[in-house]
């Protein structure tokens, strides 16, 4: 394979990986259909899929505790799937199966490999700025899940505990109102070639929120004023894994089984529990200190600081 920065572009070298890796997890998809006396399934979860681009915040997530043929089934297919399915997933959902797994040898090191070339696919697509290129550039698979391709498996060596958990905390990325203005001044001119007036934009066109954001701050806000890009934390899975020997413990997040050698002892596993919304009040509380309720513009997640908050 081509070492990162020896590509024509980012396209061709996300192309070539793209194409490669799913090759690859086919074939190690196969194997363990083929094989599934060389797997162990310790624990595995089914988490229903929302149907919905966005997360409802007022409803609850029922977690599924797997075993036999289906736990088996599930933990192959988030291994390795990097497809949605179209009849049951939405096209911004990715497919969740926290578990923990034994595999052999061999499985383990192909895996490992591909977490390489997973780590390089999103080292090019980060070097993509504009969100419209990755889209376009993902579009070319159908029904493709660029997160489901680049998220790596973690490959744990002698875990003892594992602890599944829920979080959800908040992201909130701060810019001046002049610097809102001109990155999306700057996104408009690469879609449309200069910054376009509402008027020009059909009804259904994405770039008229963006327009309606630069005209808002331009009018209502000083150039120096600090702007929040707030988004509402969703929920995912996370998990903490101690050791058998004095290495420190992992945390990180686990969409998908954790796996370790066949030969490991299988550990102490704390169950991932339902989704209780009402055991995140950080984010109201968050917002109701320091960031006004009402949004810069209707159905976009930028807001303005309170009084005391707006300079610094």
């Amino acid at each position: 394979m081509t070492q990162l920065g020896k590509y024509y572009s980012q396209q061709q070298g996300i192309i070539e990986n793209v194409n490669f890796v799913e090759t690859r997890l086919k074939s190690l998809a196969s194997k363990m259909r083929t094989y599934p006396e060389r797997l162990r399934v310790d624990t595995a979860y089914m988490i229903p899929f929302r149907h919905q681009p966005l997360v409802d915040e007022k409803k609850g997530i029922v977690v599924t505790q797997l075993a036999g043929p289906a736990a088996v089934d599930q933990a192959i297919e988030g291994l390795t799937a990097t497809r949605i399915d179209p009849d049951k997933q939405h096209a911004r959902e990715t497919l969740r199966v926290p578990g923990v797994i034994a595999l052999p040898s061999e499985w383990i090191k192909e895996l490992h490999f591909l977490n390489i070339l997973k780590s390089e696919i999103e080292g090019l697509v980060e070097t993509i700025e504009e969100q419209h290129e990755r889209t376009k550039l993902w579009q070319r698979w159908p029904h493709m899940s660029g997160l489901q391709v680049m998220r790596k498996t973690w490959i744990a060596d002698g875990p003892k505990k594992v602890t599944f958990f829920w979080e959800s905390a908040p992201s909130v990325l701060n810019k001046t109102a002049e610097k809102w203005i001109k990155h999306y001044s700057d996104y408009l001119k690469k879609i449309h070639g200069h910054v376009p007036n509402i008027n020009e934009l059909d009804e259904g066109d994405t770039s008229r929120k963006f327009v309606l954001l630069i005209a808002e701050l331009q009018r209502d806000c000083e150039s120096k004023e600090h702007i929040a890009a707030f988004r509402h934390g969703q929920p995912h899975v996370r998990a903490r894994v101690t050791f058998h020997d004095t290495q420190k413990y992992a945390l990180r997040p686990a969409p998908t089984p954790i796996v370790y050698g066949y030969e490991d002892s299988v550990p102490t596993v704390i169950p991932l529990s339902n989704w209780e919304p009402e055991e995140t009040p950080f984010k109201r509380k968050t917002r109701k200190q320091m960031i006004s309720t009402e949004p810069v513009v209707d159905g976009l997640w930028f807001y303005r600081y309170l009084d005391a908050y707006k300079y610094g």
